[in-house]
């Protein structure tokens, strides 16, 4: 017997042809193409590795509702985040170090900045291979750099602040997140490609008038959200969001143009303690607002 189609599986199925190409004037089976039209771009893959908040138990990672530290795997090759379970992460997926060409922190809390994480997976990386570049802010650069040095190549990052990984622009967007140093700035990304452009907005509450204004006329055809709690009054808006807070930004971002009907909604960064224990109690809070919930090893695409 076929399982049934939940909204959960109808959510990713949509996310592979309702954000890009294959939506938008792909040429049907069997219809001819002429000969200067361009292909399609391959695929944008995205693998969320890790998606949990700090709350998790690690040494139990992999049991029933043990979440990863938050760590998303970009186009094969970029790796957004390496915390507390960053090698494990990889080893549980099948990504090889060998894979990585980059790493790109957000902020230096351990869940996503972790340096002895950050060795085995350069410890696990063949001699010859070219150098993992890592792009941070200064400071959890500086610190990765003390001890692990000349064992990769640094690029520092401010807010405002453009820069290329293959066939992605990357711009560092700041964020509405605390950290113990207070010089350092937590970063979002925006992330454009040829298959559309994403939002990488993890960890922080809101998004600051300057990330916006960043961001500009640019269209978002997936966002990766912060989603630690799932109801408002937990004291932790202040520097995470719930998920009244994503929609009141979903709603002021389709007025400004960068949302639409087609832009697809990723909960991510769910702490154990503020989300249902049940899964499909807590993907149906997602899914009833038209998101989708991440899990560890979920794969999505845009086209």
């Amino acid at each position: 017997m076929t399982a049934p189609f939940s909204r959960r599986d109808f959510l990713q199925k949509a996310l592979l042809t309702g954000a890009g190409w294959a939506a938008t004037g792909a040429p049907s089976q069997g219809s001819e193409t002429p000969a200067d039209t361009p292909s399609p771009p391959k695929p944008l893959r995205i693998k969320t590795l890790g998606t949990g908040a700090a709350d998790h138990d690690w040494k139990r990672l992999g049991s029933p509702g043990v979440r990863g530290s938050t760590s998303t795997l970009i186009d094969g090759h970029v790796l957004i985040d390496c915390g507390r379970t960053g090698s494990a992460n990889l080893s549980r997926f099948n990504v090889a170090p060998q894979e990585l060409t980059d790493l790109v922190i957000t902020h230096s809390h351990a869940d996503h900045f972790d340096i002895a994480e950050i060795g085995k997976v350069i410890e696990g990386r063949a001699p010859e291979a070219a150098p993992l570049a890592v792009w941070a802010a200064p400071q959890p650069l500086a610190a990765l750099g003390r001890k692990l040095p000349g064992r990769f190549t640094g690029h520092a990052l401010t807010p405002g602040a453009r820069f290329e990984i293959g066939r992605l622009q990357l711009t560092a967007l700041p964020a509405n997140h605390l950290l113990s140093n207070p010089s350092e700035q937590a970063l979002h990304f925006l992330i454009e490609t040829p298959c559309g452009n994403l939002l990488y907005a993890l960890d922080g509450a809101w998004m600051l008038k300057q990330a916006r204004e960043l961001i500009g006329k640019r269209r978002l055809s997936l966002i990766i959200w912060d989603a630690t709690m799932s109801k408002t009054g937990d004291y932790r808006i202040f520097e995470h969001n719930d998920l009244a807070m994503i929609a009141m930004m979903m709603q002021s971002l389709q007025t400004t143009g960068a949302v639409d009907a087609k832009t697809v909604c990723v909960l991510d960064h769910t702490a154990r303690t503020l989300w249902p224990e049940e899964p499909r109690q807590a993907e149906s809070l997602a899914a009833e607002r038209g998101w989708v919930l991440a899990s560890d090893g979920m794969d999505l695409e845009l086209r």
